[in-house]
């Protein structure tokens, strides 16, 4: 088959190719090669276009990531000399209570990570929400060693620790396709360094320029001094404030779909489309059961798949790229168009190969048991020993797979140097103070390293 090319300019193609033929192989198998030609062949400025036609769900998601990681990395940064000056507790006390979080930190990030698959994304980013509100408000008004000790051992870490643990990228990869994965995932990453970073030189500049505050006696709850650090610590309660606002009005738990770019792992059906084919709607044929969605039908789309609002608009993107895609639009525009009848061939394959065509449905939170009768959760609540053999089921599938174990390896092999930057981010400000004097630019200095990764 010919490969339809839209007439763009060769800096920046969107090629929209058909299934080769291949008798000899499967259908499966003649996916597999078409998608890792697209994936060779795509170009920056085409990944870019892409990236931005992406639901904007994606958008929301990066947005909670950048906010996310100021609040978290910016506490990880003053939290040492924090305890110690704020609360008048010893360097070897300091170090075994941030030594025992860092612990529960580990367990609580493993219950959320078996809680995202049960509750999905949304229910578990706005209850670790709620709990860090809790936490960092203890932090930041608390005064006794004993609100120290409940923020830093339970709160914290039941709020942080679910939502460091990679919540947001799930989200991301639900969000994105093969194609565009990589440079969503570079954005993200970006994203958290850049916030981290900000964080950094924003304690440095209120460490400057900020006095201490006094707030008067009459109140009770907000009463007392309040250092530039603390006044950080204030701030990054608010920017917790706004996320969870964000995310309790904005983020959903969304799967994108592209019929030209499917992706493997998102093969399972929505909710409404598993029920309406229990009960006899045909609406997943036995090739996408057997082989998955492939990229020259639409009909293996779920039933409640809706057209997505993409970042940038369509109208936007023309203006941005005038002269890589001169013929840019939205789907419903073309739908309606080719209803009416005024679109001809030629211009339908140049218009479906400007743009991508996402889809998004309601992402499935949870595996169904019990020969498709019943959801986890309701496994969980009706019948705990039958949530727990499906626990426990899902845990040694995963452990089945030789990629795990890879990655095991791989992170075991350089836990030292995570240890070894981890253990710079607590260690070096008060080291820097301490040698160089309150007056050094101290997380400006170790800010560097996140403006270089």
């Amino acid at each position: 088959n010919n490969t339809i090319v839209a007439s763009v300019p060769p800096i920046c193609r969107v090629h929209h190719r058909t299934t080769p033929p291949n008798s000899s192989g499967s259908k499966k198998n003649q996916q597999e090669a078409v998608n890792s030609s697209k994936s060779s062949s795509i170009s920056g400025c085409e990944s870019i276009i892409r990236f931005l036609t992406l639901p904007r769900q994606a958008g929301v998601v990066l947005l909670l990531e950048f906010l996310n990681s100021f609040r978290i990395l910016g506490l990880r940064f003053v939290l040492f000399n924090y305890v110690t000056n704020e609360y008048g507790i010893s360097d070897t006390y300091a170090g075994k209570l941030l030594g025992i979080k860092g612990m529960v930190d580990v367990i609580f990030g493993l219950v959320g990570s078996i809680l995202v698959d049960l509750i999905g994304v949304r229910k578990v980013s706005i209850v670790a929400l709620t709990v860090a509100i809790i936490g960092r408000s203890l932090l930041a008004f608390g005064r006794t060693n004993t609100t120290l000790i409940a923020a830093l051992l339970f709160f914290s870490p039941c709020g942080e620790a679910m939502l460091s643990m990679g919540l947001y990228r799930v989200a991301l990869k639900k969000l994105t396709t093969p194609l565009t994965r990589p440079l969503a995932f570079a954005v993200s990453y970006a994203a958290s360094n850049l916030s981290g970073a900000l964080a950094d030189v924003a304690i440095d500049r209120m460490r400057s320029l900020v006095k201490d505050l006094e707030i008067d006696r009459n109140l009770l709850v907000l009463s007392g001094v309040y250092t530039p650090i603390r006044q950080f610590i204030v701030l990054t309660w608010i920017v917790l404030l706004i996320t969870f606002v964000i995310a309790f009005c904005f983020l959903r738990d969304e799967t994108v779909v592209d019929a030209d770019d499917p992706d493997p792992s998102n093969q399972l059906p929505s909710p409404s489309a598993q029920r309406s084919h229990r009960l006899g709607d045909d609406i997943f044929d036995d090739e996408y059961r057997e082989n998955g969605p492939s990229a020259d039908s639409h009909a293996t789309m779920p039933l409640d798949a809706i057209p997505a609002r993409p970042i940038v608009s369509p109208r936007m993107l023309k203006k941005i790229f005038p002269n890589q895609f001169p013929v840019v639009h939205s789907p419903e525009d073309e739908e309606a168009t080719r209803e009416q009848g005024q679109l001809s061939n030629h211009r339908k394959t140049r218009r479906l190969s400007a743009l991508p065509n996402y889809k998004v449905y309601k992402t499935p939170s949870t595996r169904e048991c019990n020969n498709h009768e019943s959801h986890t959760m309701t496994c969980f609540i009706g019948n705990p020993i039958n949530g727990i053999v499906h626990v426990i089921n899902q845990i040694i599938k995963i452990a089945a797979i030789i990629n795990t174990w890879q990655v095991m390896v791989f992170g075991v092999s350089c836990c030292t140097i995570a240890m070894q930057w981890t253990a710079s981010e607590v260690v070096l400000p008060p080291f820097l103070e301490r040698r160089y004097g309150e007056h050094i630019a101290i997380y400006t200095i170790q800010s560097i390293n996140l403006f270089g990764g």
